[in-house]
């Protein structure tokens, strides 16, 4: 048996409710063992000391505590009501707002493309980008020939 069992089975040990042979095996060690004696010293000093305690404390007579329960319900209740009335405004204001607000956007996006249509904007930019699309590829072509050219 190693000192670490012996001294997590002590206080069943001091208790006396080990089986005989369990106990056996633990006297044995703690006879054998200077730092597990002296372990079952101090543990029964303390034991002793708790017992003095426990003895020496008469039975407290109950104490008078006021009752505050309805108090901090009602603080609850308070608190939870203004929670609600909090976001019911605030649900409400953007129940009120959101919707609309997104279709408004929808609108003046649609409005403003259908006007550009009209005006033409978007009726050169196939060809504008065709353009840029060749001037790309040309300085593109002509940057690849010359670093061809270096090596």
């Amino acid at each position: 048996m190693n000192c670490a069992t012996v001294k997590e089975w002590m206080p069943h040990y001091i208790e006396g409710t080990l089986s005989p042979e369990m106990e056996l095996n633990l006297r044995l060690h703690i006879e054998a063992c200077p730092g597990c004696s002296s372990w079952l010293e101090e543990a029964r000093a303390l034991s002793a000391l708790w017992n003095e305690m426990e003895a020496g404390l008469e039975t407290p007579e109950p104490w008078d505590f006021p009752d505050i329960t309805n108090d901090v319900m009602e603080h609850i209740g308070q608190l939870e009501a203004g929670r609600r009335e909090r976001a019911v405004r605030a649900t409400a204001a953007r129940r009120r707002t959101a919707p609309g607000t997104s279709w408004m956007h929808y609108g003046v996006a649609v409005g403003l493309t259908f006007l550009l249509l009209q005006f033409g904007v978007f009726e050169n930019l196939a060809y504008g980008i065709t353009e840029i699309n060749g001037q790309m590829s040309t300085s593109v072509t002509a940057w690849f020939n010359a670093q061809g050219s270096h090596k």
